[in-house]
């Protein structure tokens, strides 16, 4: 509560801060997917993975909103937690196991980027698109972003 203005008006909460959350677990809870320990060794102490649910996770984000800055409950939770349950319910097992455990982690971050001026986030009329390399080796991206959740 102390730097949530100092906070805010950066834009960003520090990355050490961001990086416990996850070390201690609780961005693996914070999915409304159940608990997916199979991708993270960290683990809520004081709530086995088991018996972990979406009260658990009310309690977490009712806490962390007890600072009073939407910015800082955003920027833990916002792109996390709309970009990761796609990955996990939709990505190839590889793709999930390659990614998955650094973002739960904390050690990497997940994004949403969806909005683009002419079609709001309406996925269905989106016109940015990524194609692969003639070589194979990178995607080139092209159109426009209105601005990607959780986007640095």
């Amino acid at each position: 509560m102390p730097f949530a203005n100092e906070w805010d008006a950066a834009k960003q909460i520090p990355e050490s801060l961001y990086k416990s959350i996850g070390h201690r677990g609780y961005l693996a809870g914070l999915m409304g997917a159940g608990y997916p320990k199979h991708l993270t060794k960290n683990t809520v102490k004081s709530v086995p993975p088991e018996k972990w649910n979406q009260f658990h996770e009310l309690i977490v984000t009712d806490e962390l909103s007890r600072c009073g800055s939407g910015g800082i409950v955003w920027n833990v939770l916002a792109g996390f937690s709309i970009g990761c349950p796609p990955v996990l319910k939709h990505g190839k097992k590889a793709l999930v196991e390659r990614i998955i455990p650094d973002i739960l982690s904390g050690e990497k971050r997940i994004c949403l980027a969806i909005t683009e001026p002419d079609a709001g986030s309406d996925v269905a009329n989106l016109t940015c698109e990524a194609k692969l390399s003639e070589d194979g080796k990178h995607y080139i991206v092209n159109g426009e972003k209105k601005w990607i959740t959780n986007g640095s």
